[in-house]
């Protein structure tokens, strides 16, 4: 099989959680490529709702997690803001739903603790520019949000 761009798996994953949105009866909308902060906009079908998605995909090949930039330990302080984490690696598609900044804060977290745990030869780690959200560090609040579109508040 070819190997797929990042770009490709990225629009993938934006398709993928259009559709899913759609199979619950909301109106979702792609935005202009190259905006920094959401992907999708999403509607409830008589306008009362509105939220805005960030979609972050891990091809079929990652089995490790979600790369994601480090600006997503940045608080955005809106309710309204959520990020949808699609998993192609296994045998189904698995969506995470997150409130924008709680998946922030786990992120930030989870990155704290890695920076502050010395490399195997006792070295201290050097801040990079991007955060791994790794399947393996989920806990219960994140496994609750598997395929839960109810927390986007439709």
């Amino acid at each position: 099989m070819a190997k797929k761009s990042n770009n490709l798996v990225g629009v993938t994953g934006e398709y993928y959680v259009c559709a899913e949105l759609g199979k619950i009866g909301i109106l979702a909308l792609l935005t202009p490529k190259n905006n920094p902060l959401f992907d999708i906009v999403a509607v409830s079908p008589d306008a009362s709702r509105t939220v805005t998605i960030q979609v972050k995909t891990m091809s079929e090949q990652n089995k490790a997690g979600w790369k994601l930039g480090k600006d997503v330990c940045f608080r955005r302080y809106n309710p309204n803001l959520f990020t949808v984490l699609v998993n192609l690696s296994g045998n189904e598609i698995e969506y995470y739903i997150y409130e924008y900044d709680v998946l922030s804060e786990r992120v930030e977290k989870a990155y704290a603790e890695y920076i502050e745990t010395p490399k195997r030869d006792g070295s201290e780690r050097k801040d990079i520019d991007f955060r791994w959200w790794d399947l393996k560090k989920f806990k219960e609040d994140d496994l609750i949000r598997k395929n839960n579109w109810a927390l986007l508040g439709f």
